[in-house]
């Protein structure tokens, strides 16, 4: 059963702004209701246009991100859904078991190597941009390069990151350094959909921001994925844990996810097949995450209704707002075209 029980007066609340387009940056400011269930329900109408968003919040002490759209789904969907389907269990492997080993070497390493890695400052305020493409632009590029649909947007996430330092150091020398991301998984099955929790395992991925072309930026990222899947990562981190002692699984949990080690966090989710909700047809969905412990980036990949979305949540220092539409540009440049003979598709650039 779901945990959530509706208070009309303290959990659903609606925003004074229209302004569609500002109004989940503006609840980056508002702390969850103290005193009570640490979840609340917004919504926004728009101007004239018959449009509203809904914005879910939740402590991801509650739930994560799967138990969160869970629970969004049961509370607003207006016909039953679909299951979210959780990953199949396997058995863990001798070399998954070594990845998580390497892993968790590597960032205890990188604490103590890259002493630039620091938390963000507190009074380095979150902002939030966002873009979003269809589903079938990324389904298409995915098919071609002989991949998943998230390799692709990682691999253009990498290729995003490298435009935006190239145009911020326009006249200079830049150095595409590759950045260390930490890419969370699900554990929960088919009887733990909506247990309370975090029920989330890791494993590091680099983004090939120096990658000199884009293919080789998907190269790299396969490669890395497809190593995760083989050695089977989720399985065996999450067999890992459970043998652990609570404090040393905790521990893990903060070296590999710490502001010192991952300076983003990635994020995937597919929602499944909604009919209506409220009503309204969705049109799209993102999961929004408020920086908490210097953490200084958070990046989700959201697909929903035949729409891709990435939204990223980042400190103002680093002004990043162009990144969501610069990987926007990217995929939209990779797109098949229907191009007569002769002529080729534009290099992106």
């Amino acid at each position: 059963m779901s945990p959530l029980r509706i208070d009309p007066v303290g959990h659903v609340r609606w925003a004074g702004s229209h302004d569609l387009p500002t109004f989940p940056q503006a609840l980056l400011a508002i702390p969850l209701p103290a005193g009570g269930p640490a979840w609340d329900l917004w919504c926004a109408p728009g101007r004239d246009d018959g449009r509203f968003q809904v914005a879910f919040r939740i402590h991801h002490a509650v739930h994560d991100g799967m138990g969160a759209a869970h629970d969004l789904l049961t509370l607003l969907a207006d016909d039953a859904l679909p299951l979210m389907r959780p990953v199949e269990r396997k058995r863990p492997t001798v070399s998954g078991c070594a990845a998580v080993a390497k892993d968790l070497t590597c960032a205890l390493g990188g604490r103590w190597k890259d002493r630039s890695n620091r938390p963000a400052a507190p009074g380095d305020t979150v902002r939030w941009a966002w873009e979003e493409v269809p589903e079938r632009i990324v389904q298409e590029i995915a098919r071609s390069a002989r991949c998943t649909v998230n390799d692709i947007c990682l691999a253009a996430l990498a290729w995003a990151l490298r435009l935006a330092a190239s145009q911020a150091e326009a006249g200079h020398d830049a150095r595409h350094r590759d950045v260390d991301a930490a890419i969370p998984m699900s554990t929960r099955d088919d009887r733990g959909r909506t247990v309370l929790g975090n029920h989330l395992v890791a494993y590091r991925l680099r983004l090939p921001v120096s990658a000199g072309s884009f293919e080789e930026a998907v190269d790299r990222v396969v490669r890395q994925s497809q190593a995760a899947r083989s050695h089977r990562r989720r399985d065996t981190a999450r067999w890992l844990l459970k043998l652990s002692p609570t404090p040393v699984g905790a521990w893990a949990s903060r070296v590999m996810i710490g502001a010192c080690d991952a300076p983003m966090v990635i994020s995937s989710l597919t929602l499944p097949a909604v009919g209506s909700c409220l009503g309204a047809r969705l049109v799209g969905a993102s999961m929004m995450y408020n920086l908490v412990g210097g953490m200084r980036s958070y990046v989700s990949f959201t697909r929903a209704q035949g729409v891709v979305r990435c939204g990223l949540a980042y400190r103002a220092s680093w002004a990043a707002e162009s990144v969501p539409s610069l990987w926007r540009h990217v995929l939209v440049r990779l797109a098949p075209q229907k191009a007569s003979p002769g002529t080729s598709i534009a290099p992106v650039r």
